[in-house]
């Protein structure tokens, strides 16, 4: 039975939830997992006394999407996070209360992607949920019945979906608004002098992270979602009210309506429930497709059959390469290169043969090469499942690596010098002219590039090595430190020795806090080692 949102909500204690997002949630999914902020969480539990209030800005960087335009996502300064993350807990009875007034009503579930509780795991949300024992299927109910009390409307067969979503949703949070939504805007605003009020608390701190800016959340950190659904559940309650029936994941909108003229009507109501809150609809990715041939068309419905299994009982070369070109055809056709995360991951899923699983490892290597947007898929999705071997990795890094170079792609660098430390080879494109190769990561000046960097020399076995071309980075992370510690607080915080910082951050150093993952350093890879 599908379960409610508030269900999910109250599983979660408000340690549960200060963990999830404080442990697991600092750093974005589509990052190299190298980094961890459980080391951190730990520290802040012996830390009797607040962290300073006071403004601070963030580290940037740019994650590709797969329509090729890229995003900007932040890290924000973890004396800051913790301080959100720590009030969230503080107040998750009145915030799980918000959730109820919002959402009791409903008769399924209209967001589907929010901080639920996971099995054997403490992290609390992730993008993408396929379980459908409580996530359940709505979108098939909302086509041929009445789901709860509606409007005349609804009553007759949904004709059209429509498609829309929020332009630049969370950098178009305004943070006051998160106030508005949870005591309203009347309220919020004769009470937006009051520093005690818990709403007025965590606006506040939302905007500490961003150096003051009251406009945007930052793309990244978990906490967004949590604060995003703050506002959006009070928009989904008033359209709901009004009879409307829809699926919403994040920002994206798909609502079944039963004519063109019920379709205008929805959009202009989610506009203006938007507008209240000062987040503008995207008109330019609405659509309006008539139904059944909207869902007959859409790729997961032709996907969905395949990889057909041979008769051994396993998915075999053949089936796999039928698979992988139907995605790839459906990808082309669509413009819609989400289609190809969904067929990697689909295909993990799948008992496939050695056969098939060399193929598959091939093709999404190669896809990877060309499309690096899918690379953040590759270790859990293709080298682990399909047991790589660590010489084919080498190779693709090796392509990565030359490629981003000529581009200045720093997400697609990080990922090749990731895949070396993980995988425990080395460069040889960065080990050849390695002089030349670090200048240009010291000249990029991205934060991520210079820590990943960093992170690659350590590891090497050879002292004098390391020591050498450790040092150019050292003195890079010194300069960082005395004119944009904000904006470089990780490559300097692990860069840097407990002598070279100050107050808090040398206060963490002494204490061995670090935001690398220790078994990415100290542990040996579980690929097959081929190479001497």
């Amino acid at each position: 039975m599908e379960k409610k949102y508030t269900d999910f909500m109250d599983e979660i204690s408000s340690d549960e939830l200060y963990e999830g997002l404080l442990a697991y949630g600092l750093f974005a999914e589509k990052l190299p997992p190298l980094f961890t902020s459980v080391s951190f969480f730990h520290y802040c539990k012996t830390v009797s006394a607040p962290f300073a209030a006071v403004w601070n800005d963030y580290i940037t960087f740019r994650v590709m999407r797969n329509i090729s335009i890229p995003r900007l996502m932040g890290i924000p300064n973890p004396f800051k996070y913790q301080k959100l993350c720590s009030l969230l807990r503080d107040n998750w009875n009145e915030l799980r209360a918000h959730f109820h007034a919002q959402t009791d009503g409903q008769s399924y579930r209209v967001s589907r992607i929010h901080i639920r509780k996971k099995h054997n795991e403490k992290r609390i949300f992730e993008m993408n949920y396929s379980n459908w024992r409580t996530d359940g299927n709505p979108e098939l109910d909302l086509l041929i019945h009445n789901v709860g009390k509606s409007n005349d409307s609804s009553r007759v067969a949904r004709r059209f979906i429509v498609q829309t979503d929020i332009s630049t949703c969370f950098p178009s949070i305004y943070t006051h608004s998160i106030p508005w939504a949870l005591v309203g805007k009347k309220r919020a605003k004769e009470t937006s002098r009051d520093d005690s009020c818990w709403y007025n608390k965590i606006d506040q701190a939302c905007s500490a992270m961003r150096n003051g800016e009251t406009h945007g959340l930052l793309i990244g950190p978990h906490t967004s979602n949590l604060l995003s659904e703050i506002i959006l559940t009070v928009v989904d309650k008033k359209l709901y009210d009004k009879g409307y029936r829809y699926t919403r994941n994040i920002d994206d909108y798909d609502c079944y309506v039963g004519s063109h003229d019920e379709a205008q009507r929805f959009l202009q109501d989610l506009e203006q429930a938007l507008r209240e809150f000062d987040l503008p609809l995207n008109h330019r990715k609405t659509k309006i497709i008539e139904l059944p041939i909207g869902i007959e068309k859409n790729w997961k419905h032709q996907l969905s059959d395949l990889p057909k299994v041979g008769t051994s009982g396993m998915v075999e070369y053949p089936q796999v390469n039928t698979f992988i070109d139907t995605a790839l055809s459906l990808a082309t056709e669509t413009g819609d290169f989400a289609i190809i995360n969904y067929a990697i991951k689909k295909l993990k899923g799948a008992q496939l043969s050695d056969n098939g699983k060399k193929l598959a490892a091939k093709r999404f290597m190669h896809m990877a090469a060309l499309y690096p947007y899918l690379l953040h898929l590759m270790e859990e999705y293709v080298f682990t499942p399909y047991e790589v071997n660590t010489s084919d990795i080498k190779s693709l890094s090796e392509i990565i690596y030359y490629d981003a170079v000529k581009l200045n792609n720093y997400e697609s660098l990080c990922y090749a010098i990731y895949f070396a430390i993980r995988f425990d080879f080395t460069l040889e494109k960065f080990e050849n002219d390695y002089h030349n190769a670090l200048d240009y990561v010291i000249k990029s000046v991205d934060c991520l590039l210079l820590t990943t960097t960093w992170v690659y020399f350590m590891k090497q076995n050879h002292w004098n090595r390391r020591a050498s071309r450790v040092k150019p980075l050292h003195e890079a992370a010194k300069n960082l430190k005395n004119t944009d510690m904000d904006r470089y607080w990780l490559f300097c915080y692990e860069a840097l020795s407990q002598g070279n910082l100050s107050d808090r951050w040398k206060a963490m150093k002494k204490a061995g806090v670090s935001f690398i993952r220790k078994e990415i350093i100290d542990g040996t890879t579980t690929a097959n080692t081929d190479i001497e």
